[in-house]
């Protein structure tokens, strides 16, 4: 048998397979062969030579083509109809008393009764406080204060600038289920000399120059303090205030008001109501006129509708007053309010129109400007109508802004000029007109650790008769950074600056205007707290040096310290 079988095959991977078959047949056949030799004659060797190429074939294939269909048979569901028969269940269990978890009580920060606080400072200044007060109690609250501050400035060019202020109250609060008594009685005794003048060509006695303010005042009422909206709102309080000087000056001034409130449905329902009465005697020095003794009275009603529907407020009244001021008359003023929010706890916007009746009295201006003569006849401002608009918003959630623009048209506004017979001391004159004011503001709060604002304001007027709004600047701004380190170190920064201004002067020819520059006061308050009980304190205003004008013909002192203690007890 050779031993030679030679393939050829197109394919290696089959001519693979197809020699090993062919190694594995051979064998075999040829076993067979010999097995079948044993019975006939041995045929000897043979030699057989297989030449073949090997070609695949590949059977054909048909692709289904044909696309399933969907079921397009259709059923209608059967309405079931069910009732549901209810049944007490009987069971015997009892459930076992589960006792109440108690909160552990947060500690209340311990109170002190007492508070003093003294100081001293330069230009003789002193400086002292006194605290008494109730503790913490359900049924009521109970407190009384009294405050001195007094200085002689030592100013140059002037005269005598020496002034004092003392202060005492008694406020006292009864709770009731839900309303609220209180009641405050006060008193005022604030000293002043007139020092606007040229000491060098001009010699006024000291004692002439001086002028003492005294004021007594008690105030009553009650007010409910349930939060629930549904339930009525309501206020009512009286009060009576009187105010003297060194020239027989006498005023007194009683007021009445009434409020109540009731939510309907998604509105809120309100009024305001009010009285005055009011009256000025005459200077020692003051001649006679048709307006001496001039008793005065203002009645006030402002009923309101308040509407809150998806974080938007609309507000919408009137206001009507009744005066008898120098003559009798009645205004009837409308009463606007909407609030909507552009991006919620972001951004919103407000516009509004109001108008009011200002009370101007002796006491409001005296404590406005402290060196008004005695003189003086106060007549009430009307506000013929108030417009106003603007936005508000948090940049972070500590960053908070307002911006605003206000346009009122005023009767009667109200002006200091200064005296053209007491040329040390103001009086008023009263002229129609308008104010435009521009205001922007901007705030961070970071807890109780960190606290800043910013106020300005641009203010714009035209007069009727005026040249111009004496005495009123046409700017202003405020700025105050407060910082608390770890409630040990408080720390307190402000700056105010008020732009300039204008005052009507006596000539030969008439009056005449004469600019005033403004000015920037910077301040600064330091208090260590050595302990729960006690600190010091020391606090540096002006520390630019300046000796601006707050009132034509009156500077400031320059830097002024005062530094002292408090302590708890």
């Amino acid at each position: 048998m050779a031993d030679v079988l030679s393939y050829k095959f197109q394919n290696r991977h089959v001519s693979g397979i197809c020699l090993l078959l062919a190694l594995w047949c051979t064998p075999q056949l040829l076993f067979a062969h010999k097995e079948k030799g044993k019975d006939k004659e041995d045929l000897g060797n043979k030699e057989y030579i297989i030449v073949k190429d090997y070609r695949p074939v590949l059977g054909e294939s048909y692709r289904i083509s044909d696309l399933p269909l969907g079921d397009t048979s259709s059923a209608t569901p059967p309405v079931l109809k069910y009732q549901i028969d209810a049944r007490k269940f009987e069971t015997n269990y009892e459930a076992a008393t589960i006792k109440a978890v108690r909160l552990k009580d947060e500690s209340l920060q311990k109170l002190y009764r007492n508070l003093v606080k003294l100081g001293l400072g330069n230009y003789t200044t002193y400086n002292g406080e006194l605290y008494v007060n109730s503790l913490r109690s359900k049924k009521g609250a109970l407190g009384l204060m009294a405050k001195h501050f007094s200085g002689s400035p030592s100013l140059t060019g002037v005269g005598d600038a020496g002034f004092s202020s003392n202060v005492a109250g008694l406020t006292g609060k009864y709770f009731l289920e839900n309303a609220t008594f209180d009641g405050k009685f006060s008193y005022n005794r604030d000293m002043v000399h007139y020092y606007g003048y040229n000491s060098d060509d001009t010699i006024i006695n000291k004692a002439d120059s001086k002028q003492r303010f005294s004021t007594f005042g008690f105030d009553a009422g009650i007010a409910s303090n349930n939060l629930d909206d549904d339930r009525l709102k309501y206020g009512a309080g009286f009060g009576f205030s009187t105010i003297s000087d060194l020239y027989d000056v006498t005023e007194t001034d009683f007021h009445l008001d009434l409020n109540g409130g009731k939510k309907i449905d998604d509105y809120f329902l309100n009024a305001d109501a009010s009285f005055n009465y009011f009256k000025k005697s005459d200077a020692s020095y003051q001649p006679l006129t048709e307006l001496s003794d001039l008793s005065r009275n203002l009645i006030s009603f402002k009923p309101t509708l308040l509407l809150t529907k998806d974080r938007a407020h609309l507000e919408l009244g009137f206001r009507f007053e009744a005066e008898k001021n120098d003559r009798s008359k009645a205004h009837l003023f409308p009463v606007a309010e909407l609030n909507v929010p552009i991006s919620e706890h972001i951004l919103s916007a407000f516009a509004g129109v109001d108008g009011k009746v200002i009370k101007n009295t002796y006491a409001t201006m005296a404590g406005e400007n402290p060196f008004i003569t005695s003189a003086v006849i106060p007549l009430n401002t009307t506000e013929s109508i108030q417009l106003h608009g603007g936005l508000k918003g948090n940049i972070t959630g500590n960053f908070f802004f307002a911006a605003w623009v206000r346009y009122s048209k005023m009767r009667d506004m109200m002006l200091y000029v200064n005296d053209s017979t007491y040329f040390n001391k103001f009086n008023v004159v009263y002229d129609d007109g308008s104010e435009m004011n521009l205001h922007a503001e901007l705030g961070y709060r970071a807890g109780e650790k960190l606290n800043l604002s910013l106020h300005v304001n641009q203010y714009s007027y035209n007069m009727d008769l005026e040249e111009k709004a004496w005495q009123k600047p046409l700017n202003d701004l405020s700025f105050i950074l407060s910082y608390n380190l770890r409630d040990k170190v408080l720390m307190t920064a402000s700056v105010y600056a008020r732009g300039k201004y204008y005052v009507r002067k006596t000539g030969i020819s008439g009056y005449f205007s004469e600019k005033v520059n403004g000015y920037v006061d910077g301040n600064l308050a330091l208090e260590y707290r050595y302990s729960k009980i006690l600190s010091v304190f020391l606090n540096l205003n002006n520390l630019g040096f300046s000796r601006y004008q707050r009132w034509y013909q009156y500077p400031s002192e320059r830097l002024n310290l005062l530094g002292g203690f408090t302590y708890s007890f």
